[in-house]
């Protein structure tokens, strides 16, 4: 249910690569229920769902155009130096599915988390076209080339804030409803993806370990992680599942506008 004013719940949704589609589950149920929603705070593939959902796509279709897109429609192998994957295919694709808009027009806010790799810096993006700003996000060191913005250099936002709750209690809302979508380490790689995705995860497992997810419902899908064709379908399914589970906290938010400063885990 989308609104820009008014009583609900602001949403922070973390980075994870491909368990990110456990964020169409949690928007399905969220839709399902009719909570509002006044704002969203994503890193990475966080980013990318909630830009598609600020733009207008429901839960429900998200999932739809989840089963629909292929590898091939975002993959571009480069000859660059900063990165295997050039990412113009992704920007190209996201600029499609936003309809080319800026973050400005959008009808619930949203904050886009990016790291400045030569400074070491947070880079909050908040204006501009979306799809600069997800490819931005969206940027996996190694993997895809990073991004020029003004004087910066932007990669993913996972590098320093991979659930980026601070950022959604900026927003005017009853409370904040954080996922995490976990960190998954493969026992086996296959490819220098395997590699650079491993890595990565290595990473945010250790960084995870230091960060306090400040949020008052703390959404933490129980994922089967077998690599085969259907795990997209689980993992959209396992976030309805756990958000189903939160929603009666979830529901006290918006009801009774508590604004509690701790967590309560799912």
């Amino acid at each position: 249910m989308t609104t820009g004013v008014g009583r609900g719940v602001a949403l922070a949704l973390s980075s994870g690569g491909a368990r990110g589609f456990v964020h169409i589950g949690v928007l399905k149920a969220l839709d399902r229920h009719r909570i509002p929603i006044v704002g969203i705070a994503g890193s990475s593939m966080g980013a990318l769902i909630g830009a598609l959902y600020c733009s207008g796509y429901t839960g429900e279709e998200l999932e739809q155009l989840a089963g629909s897109i292929r590898r091939s429609h975002y993959m571009d192998i480069s000859v660059s130096q900063m990165g295997l994957v050039a990412g113009k295919k992704l920007h190209s694709l996201v600029l499609k599915l936003t309809h080319g808009k800026n973050l400005e027009d959008l009808k619930i806010p949203l904050k886009v988390v990016a790291v400045d790799i030569e400074r070491g810096e947070e880079v909050i993006i908040s204006h501009g076209r979306i799809a600069d700003a997800v490819r931005a996000s969206a940027s996996i060191p190694g993997m895809f080339s990073p991004v020029h913005r003004g004087n910066r250099l932007l990669v993913d936002g996972g590098v320093l804030n991979r659930v980026p709750a601070d950022l959604a209690r900026e927003f005017d809302a009853n409370g904040v409803v954080a996922v995490d979508v976990g960190i998954d380490l493969a026992s086996r790689m296959t490819s220098m993806f395997d590699v650079l995705f491993q890595a990565f995860d290595i990473m945010a497992r250790e960084l995870r370990r230091y960060q306090t997810i400040s949020a008052d419902v703390l959404i933490q899908p129980r994922l089967d992680l077998t690599r085969d064709q259907d795990r997209i379908q689980r993992f959209i399914q396992a976030g309805e599942a756990a958000t189903e589970a939160a929603m009666a906290q979830i529901h006290r938010l918006v009801d009774d506008g508590i604004s509690s400063k701790g967590s309560m885990g799912v």
